[in-house]
């Protein structure tokens, strides 16, 4: 009797320590199986592309600010209202150019209206009130025919030769021309109507 007991204690004792194992195992098993899902989680996923998930999409498209370099190519193109002529200049960057974005460049330029920005090409373009300088502005000058060239601008004219026509002798029409300005398209056309004056 007393040995059956003790093997009955004895079995319930072993029974007892065979579920603490057996629960110890079930909890030590469940926290891996979740840690292991957790870090799956967190792993970059790979869409059916083979590209990064959406998680990390935004960061290629953020893309770097684009500015100017010593090789962006400048371009300046002028149209001039007066005679409807247009000029385009090409120059490399200057030192004080480079490294400027859109928004410094239309600071820099503010006159000018931006027709293209990238880092290889800035185009500028700006309309000016005058002749372009292909033209020959006749006027009058210390009471003699000067000959007047515009500036590339537009701000203005710069004297290219004064002639020793006196003004006074001319007729009043032409007198009131050359008051005005009178503007020619060619060197040729000036020298024909100053050969008809000076006669």
């Amino acid at each position: 009797m007393y040995i059956g007991r003790k093997s009955v204690f004895v079995g319930v004792v072993a029974l007892m320590i065979l579920g603490m194992v057996m629960g110890y195992s079930y909890t030590l098993l469940t926290e891996m199986f979740q840690e292991e899902e957790r870090i799956g989680n967190e792993k970059p996923q790979v869409n059916k592309a083979g590209a990064l998930s959406d998680s990390f999409e935004h960061l290629a498209a953020v893309k770097p600010p684009q500015i100017t370099s010593q090789e962006t190519t400048f371009i300046f193109e002028r149209t001039y209202k007066s005679c409807g002529h247009n000029s385009i200049s090409y120059r490399s960057a200057t030192a004080e150019e480079a490294g400027l974005s859109k928004e410094q460049i239309e600071s820099t330029y503010s006159s000018w209206a931006i027709k293209e920005f990238s880092p290889s090409i800035v185009w500028l373009c700006e309309e000016v009130d005058g002749y372009c300088p292909n033209h020959y502005i006749i006027r009058e000058k210390n009471g003699r025919i000067a000959i007047y060239r515009p500036l590339e601008d537009g701000q203005g004219v710069y004297l290219v030769h004064q002639t020793n026509i006196d003004t006074a002798f001319l007729n009043a029409d032409i007198q009131e021309r050359i008051k005005e300005g009178w503007v020619v398209d060619s060197l040729e056309q000036v020298e024909l109507l100053m050969e008809s004056w000076d006669s």
